[in-house]
């Protein structure tokens, strides 16, 4: 093995923070590389409005967080990290006035679902009760690395000849799952479908069973939790543990190209000009991004060709608020739920979807609303709060900002009459504005690139590349592009810190 021990992580999100810290535990030189000026990546958080108002950045709330084994062997919590635990996690609001919740307690859920449509509170308690036994095991199944055999075989043996039947139901559609599960009933599969839709992926589009389905059995097994504070508090808990295990991490530091010398890397050169030298370099960034760092015959030719047409989903739009009152939902439910899907029936759900991914604006955008100042109050002054909020919309688009912020607004106003009312402050972040923050988000899409079965396990981004080695020496890859995708849970990072340890014949630290 060679005696050089530097290493360069490129992206300080949580997939390179937790990458940084297993590769410095296991006596690498680590020095961890950011294009921003605050590390985080998608867990940041900023006052974006008025000053005392703390707005989540990207990611809003942690159901993968804190379900990812990446993250809870790391213990964030002895760095001051608190959660906070909705009981009612999510409220799917209708034009009727009606709304679906969904609680971490089956038995809230069950009454709710049975109220809207009787019969689907006790299809769904049979659905969960099969599978929350094993909604850990699942979790590690999803997130965990390719071939995911242990975690796989332990599932099925598990759920035996009902495995297969989840297997279906996850790699059909969402609509297709609920309608499936709940006997043809609308308004529910409307409510699952709603979880969904934070993939980004119309409600009829194949693999979208899987996101609506194990969101929603997460929050009944682990919640949809955030940190109290903002989720800024994950990153500077990661940045403790990182910097105590004496990683360098270097915000400002836009890295411009890969230095491959002898057929293998030998560092990067910041857009300063600077020249840092390290034997192994891991990049979180996002396929097409990686493509610009590197010299043209770095990979093979097909690899490069697959990252360069690399698909990039929707986009997200994104509006925060700094509000006088909390938003008057005409639904009691959505004034107590931490989330509040704003898409009414399914109908409209699957219109606002297709229209942005055929590239127009939905004239009724489906709305994900975060309202973390009904359980945190340090987020906003004393009986005051803010409003996380961001439709799907494609990554360019014909009419202005102002005309899109109308349209989530007559949203708000649809579902919540009078919360104009309630607005002290407003800051909109357009998809240009998220690349130019961060370029690994393509096109404002926070995921990555597309999460439809094409683009998904083996060929996330290449069955070459989905393991985290590269065909360049000393070049390894992960983040939102590279299996398991995107959210704020560390499991690729880790993977790839221990392929790069496997390969340097390094024994990885384990919890």
């Amino acid at each position: 093995m060679s005696r050089d021990r530097r290493a360069i992580v490129v992206g300080a999100g949580s997939n390179g923070l937790v990458c940084a810290i297993h590769l410095a535990r296991a006596g690498l030189d680590v020095t961890v590389l950011e294009h921003s000026p605050r590390p985080g990546g998608a867990c940041s958080s900023v006052e974006a409005t008025l000053p005392g108002f703390v707005h989540d950045h990207c990611a809003g709330f942690n159901p993968m967080t804190v379900a990812s084994p990446a993250i809870g062997e790391l213990n964030l919590e002895a760095e001051g990290l608190r959660w906070v635990h909705p009981e009612m996690i999510m409220a799917h609001p209708f034009e009727d006035g009606m709304a679906i919740a969904l609680h971490h307690g089956l038995d809230a859920t069950v009454a709710s679902l049975d109220a809207a449509a009787p019969g689907a509170g006790r299809a769904w308690r049979q659905l969960i009760e099969q599978y929350l036994p094993h909604a850990q095991r699942l979790v590690e199944a999803v997130l965990g690395p390719l071939p995911p055999v242990g975690a796989a075989i332990v599932l099925a043996a598990a759920l035996r000849r009902d495995a297969l039947l989840l297997a279906r139901r996850m790699a059909g559609s969402v609509e297709a799952f609920g309608l499936d599960v709940f006997d043809g009933a609308a308004g529910p599969t409307a409510w699952m479908a709603g979880s969904a839709q934070h993939s980004g992926l119309p409600p009829s589009t194949a693999g979208s069973g899987a996101f609506g389905f194990l969101l929603q059995l997460v929050a009944h097994s682990h919640g949809w939790p955030f940190p109290a504070g903002g989720q800024g508090r994950i990153a500077d808990a990661l940045l403790a543990i990182a910097t105590r295990e004496g990683v360098r991490v270097r915000c400002g530091a836009h890295v411009d190209r890969v230095l491959v010398r002898g057929g293998r890397v030998a560092g990067v050169v910041l857009r300063s000009g600077e020249e840092i030298a390290a034997r192994d370099v891991v990049t979180t960034i996002s396929a097409r991004p990686l493509l610009a760092l590197l010299p043209d015959d770095a990979l093979p030719r097909r690899l490069m060709r697959r990252l360069r047409i690399w698909r990039y989903a929707t986009a997200a739009f994104k509006i925060d608020y700094a509000l006088r009152a909390p938003v008057p939902w005409t639904a009691p439910e959505g004034r107590e739920a931490a989330v509040v899907h704003v898409a009414g029936g399914l109908p409209e759900l699957a219109a606002a979807a297709e229209a942005g991914a055929r590239g127009e604006v939905p004239e009724r955008p489906a709305l994900v609303v975060g309202q973390h100042t009904l359980q945190d109050g340090t987020r906003a002054p004393a009986g005051q709060h803010t409003l996380y909020c961001y439709a799907h919309v494609p990554a360019r688009y014909a009419c202005g900002d102002d005309d899109i912020a109308a349209r989530i607004e007559s949203q708000l106003e649809r579902f919540a009459p009078g919360f104009s009312e309630s607005i002290l402050a407003r800051a909109i972040r357009n998809p240009r504005q998220t690349e130019e923050e961060n370029p690994s988000l393509v096109g404002g899409d926070l995921a990555g690139g597309s999460y439809e079965l094409d683009q998904q396990l083996i060929f996330r981004p290449a069955p070459e590349l989905c393991r985290h080695r590269t065909p360049l020496h000393g070049l390894y890859v992960t983040g939102a592009s590279v299996h398991p995708g995107g959210a704020v849970h560390g499991m690729g990072g880790r993977s790839a810190a221990r392929t790069l340890l496997a390969d340097r014949r390094l024994r990885p630290w384990r919890a």
